[in-house]
C-alpha cells in the first residue's frame, strides 16, 4: 500500500486504467480458457469411459471363455484315470459347467449329495447311481473368499467292491471314502489355482496388447479389490500395492474418478471392474494429453497478446484523461512547497471555476489565515517556551524526590513489619522456655538431677537467643556496609569442615553425618572462623529440614575452586521458592515448616561471607527429594 500512496495522480489514473483493462482481458481469457478446458476434458472423459468399458467387457468375457475351455480339458484328462467313472463341475445354480460326458454340460444336476454340499458347504460322499450304474460319489464345495461358487463331484467305479467278499467290503468302502476325498480336494485346489493363473495371464496379455497398439494410451493398470496391482504396462509394479487416490476412491464406492497429471501430460480415468454385480477391482487407463495442453497453451498465448494490447491502449488513454487534471494540481503543488518553506506571501493562480479552481481559492484563503496566525503565535511563543521549560524542570525534580521518598517509606515499612514479626516469634519461644524453667528453679524444691536438666534447657535456649542476636547483628552490619573484620590466611577447607562436624557428631540424637572428601585438597585464602560459620549454618539447615536420612558433607575440587557441599534428604524446596532462599527474612511457607524455628537470615549471611571471599554458591533441590547446597572458594 505504501508505494501506491506515494504515486502521483497521473500514475494512479494510468494504473487504474491498466488494471481495469487487464482485469477485463483476464476475465475474458479465463472464461474462454475454462470453457475450452471443460470441453476438452469432457471429450477426453467420454472417450476414456467408452474405452474403459470396452476393456472391462473384454476382460470379463475372455476370462469366462478361458476358464470354461481350460476347465473342460482338465475334467476330461482326469476322467482317463483308472477307477474313475466320471467328473462333474456344477455351479451354485445346480447347472453343470464341465463334465466327463460333454452332452451333459448345461444340464441341471439332481443329486442329494450336490444339494447337501451347496447348502451346508462341506464335503459329502456315499453310494449313488449315475447313468444307470452304481458308483461311489464324492462331492467337494468350491469356495473363494468364504463364498461357495459351486461343487466338484467325482464318481468311482464299484467293480472291485462288488466282486469282493462281504468281509472285505468294509475295508474297501473305507479306502474309497479316503481316496475320494483326497481326489476331490486335489482336483478342487487345481481348479481354483488354474482359474486365478489363467485370469492374471489373460489380463496381462490384454494390457500389453492395448498399450502396444494404441497411440493415445500411455498407461494401463488393473488393481484387485485389495488394492494390489495384478496387471500393468510396467511389469515391475505388478504385485505392488497401488497407493493411488483414484484407486482408493473407486474401492470406496465411486463410479468414476478422473484427474490430470501436468508433469506427465497425461489424463487418468479410474472405473470399477465388475463381474455381474460383484466388485472385482479397478481399471485405470492413462491417456496422452499432449494435444490438450498444446491447445491450452495456444489459448494462453492469445490471452497474453490481448492483455498486452489492452495495457498499451490503457496507458495511451490514461495520458489523454490525466493531463487536464494533473497540470493545475502540479502548479498548486509548487505554490504549496514554497508556502511550506516559509514564504507566506505565495498565492495560487485561479484559472478555472471547476473543482481545481475551488481548491486554489480555498488554498489562498488558508495562506492569508496562516500569515495572520503566525504573527500572533510568534508573540506568545517568546515568553511561553521559557515558562514551560522552567515549570517542566521543577515538576521533574519534585516527581523524582517524591518517588524516592515513597520507595524508601515502602521499603522501610515492609522491612520493619517483617523484622518485628520474625524477631518477636523467634525471641518469644526461647524466652518462654528460660522464664518457665527459671521460675521452677526458684519456686520448687528440685533434686540435683532435675536442676541440672532444667539448667541444661535454659542453657540451650540461651545459646539459641545468642545465635539469633548474632544473626541480627551480622545482617545489620551487612546492611550498613560495615566491615566484618575478616582476617584471611591460607586455610585447608577439609579441616574446617571436620572441626565443625565434630560438634554435631557429639549429639546423641539427629541424623547421621557422612563425609566424602578428596585427598590433598589445595589451600584457599579465607577467614577460618567465618567459613566455619558458613558450614554450621548449612549443616543446621540440613538437620532442621531433614526427614531422617543421612546428611552427606563433601569436599572436592571443581573448576579451579575448592568446594564444600552439604546434601540432605529432607523436604526440599520448590522451584518457585528456590530463587528467593537468599533473601533476608524469607522462609518457605509449607505445613512441614510451621514447627521449624528460624529467622530467615542464615543463608543471606552465608551468601555475604562467600561472596566477600570471591566465591560462588550453588544450590539444587527438588520438593520431597532433599536439597544440596554448597560453596566454592578460589584455590591458592
Amino acid at each position: 500500500m505504501s508505494p501506491l500512496k506515494n504515486m502521483g495522480i497521473r500514475a494512479k489514473i494510468i494504473a487504474a486504467m491498466v488494471v481495469l483493462l487487464v482485469f477485463i482481458g483476464l476475465l475474458s481469457f479465463w472464461t474462454t480458457h475454462m470453457h475450452e478446458k471443460k470441453s476438452l476434458l469432457t471429450n477426453m472423459q467420454d472417450n476414456a469411459v467408452i474405452l474403459n468399458r470396452a476393456l472391462i467387457i473384454s476382460i470379463t468375457n475372455q476370462k469366462s471363455i478361458g476358464e470354461k475351455v481350460n476347465l473342460q480339458t482338465l475334467v476330461e484328462d482326469l476322467s482317463l484315470t483308472e477307477g474313475i467313472f466320471g467328473v462333474w463341475v456344477i455351479d451354485n445354480n445346480f447347472r453343470i459347467t464341465s463334465a466327463t460326458f460333454r452332452d451333459q454340460v448345461g444340464e441341471v444336476a439332481s443329486s442329494r449329495f450336490i444339494s447337501e454340499a451347496l447348502e451346508k458347504g462341506y464335503y459329502v460322499c456315499g453310494f449313488d447311481t449315475k447313468m444307470g450304474e452304481e458308483v461311489y460319489s464324492a462331492v467337494y464345495p468350491l469356495k473363494k473368499g468364504g463364498k461357495i461358487l459351486g461343487v466338484l463331484e467325482v464318481a468311482f467305479e464299484l467293480r472291485e467292491y462288488q466282486h469282493a467278499h462281504s468281509r472285505d467290503r468294509i475295508q474297501l468302502a473305507a479306502q474309497m471314502k479316503r481316496d475320494s476325498r483326497i481326489m476331490a480336494e486335489s482336483l478342487s485346489y487345481s481348479i481354483e489355482n488354474m482359474r486365478d493363473v489363467n485370469e492374471l495371464i489373460h489380463i496381462q496379455r490384454l494390457v500389453d496388447r492395448l498399450t502396444a497398439e494404441s497411440e493415445i494410451i500411455s498407461q494401463v493398470m488393473i488393481v484387485d479389490d485389495d488394492s494390489r496391482i495384478i496387471a500393468c504396462d510396467d511389469l515391475n509394479r505388478v504385485g505392488v500395492i497401488a497407493d493411488d487416490k483414484g484407486v482408493r476412491a473407486i474401492i470406496n464406492g465411486a463410479s468414476i474418478y478422473t484427474r490430470l497429471f501436468p508433469s506427465k501430460k497425461a489424463y487418468m480415468v479410474d472405473m470399477p471392474l465388475r463381474i455381474g454385480d460383484e466388485f472385482k477391482g479397478v481399471v485405470s487407463i492413462g491417456y496422452d494429453a499432449t494435444d490438450y495442453y498444446t491447445h491450452l497453451s495456444q489459448i494462453f498465448d492469445f490471452g497474453l497478446l490481448i492483455t498486452g494490447m489492452g495495457i498499451l491502449m490503457g496507458i495511451l488513454l490514461s495520458f489523454q484523461v490525466a493531463n487536464p487534471i494533473i497540470m493545475p494540481i502540479q502548479r498548486l503543488t509548487g505554490v504549496t512547497k514554497r508556502l511550506a518553506e516559509g514564504d507566506l506571501s505565495q498565492r495560487a493562480a485561479v484559472s478555472s471555476k471547476d473543482e481545481v479552481g475551488a481548491l486554489a481559492s480555498a488554498f489562498n484563503r488558508m495562506a492569508e489565515d496562516l500569515a495572520h496566525s503566525k504573527d500572533e503565535i510568534d508573540q506568545y511563543s517568546k515568553t511561553l517556551e521559557e515558562k514551560v521549560r522552567q515549570r517542566t524542570r521543577e515538576l521533574e525534580i519534585s516527581n523524582q524526590e517524591l518517588r524516592a521518598i515513597q520507595n524508601e517509606l515502602v521499603e522501610a515499612n515492609m522491612a520493619k513489619s517483617e523484622f518485628l514479626s520474625i524477631a518477636s516469634h523467634e525471641f518469644r519461644t526461647p524466652l518462654t522456655t528460660v522464664l518457665g524453667y527459671s521460675e521452677l528453679l526458684l519456686t520448687r524444691a528440685l533434686t540435683e538431677s532435675q536442676k541440672k536438666e532444667f539448667l541444661g534447657f535454659i542453657n540451650e535456649e540461651s545459646i539459641r537467643l545468642s545465635k539469633i542476636v548474632d544473626d541480627l547483628l551480622d545482617i545489620s552490619r551487612i546492611e550498613s556496609q560495615k566491615d566484618f573484620g575478616f582476617v584471611k590466611k591460607p586455610v585447608q577447607l577439609a579441616e574446617v569442615l571436620l572441626e565443625n562436624i565434630k560438634f554435631y557428631s557429639r549429639a546423641e540424637i539427629g541424623p547421621r553425618i557422612i563425609t566424602d572428601m578428596e585427598q590433598d585438597l589445595p589451600l584457599v585464602s579465607a577467614d577460618g572462623d567465618k567459613i566455619g560459620q558458613v558450614i554450621k549454618n548449612l549443616i543446621d539447615n540440613a538437620i532442621k529440614y531433614s526427614l531422617g536420612g543421612d546428611i552427606v558433607c563433601k569436599a572436592f575440587v571443581r573448576d579451579n575452586m575448592v568446594w564444600i557441599s552439604v546434601q540432605d534428604q529432607g523436604i526440599g524446596i520448590s522451584q518457585q521458592d528456590l530463587s528467593r532462599v537468599f533473601d533476608k527474612f524469607f522462609r518457605v511457607k509449607r505445613k512441614e515448616t510451621d514447627q521449624i524455628s528460624g529467622t530467615g537470615l542464615g543463608l543471606p549471611i552465608v551468601k555475604y561471607i562467600v561472596e566477600f571471599h570471591d566465591g560462588e554458591i550453588d544450590i539444587e533441590s527438588k520438593q520431597g527429594k532433599g536439597t544440596t547446597i554448597g560453596f566454592g572458594l578460589p584455590r591458592l
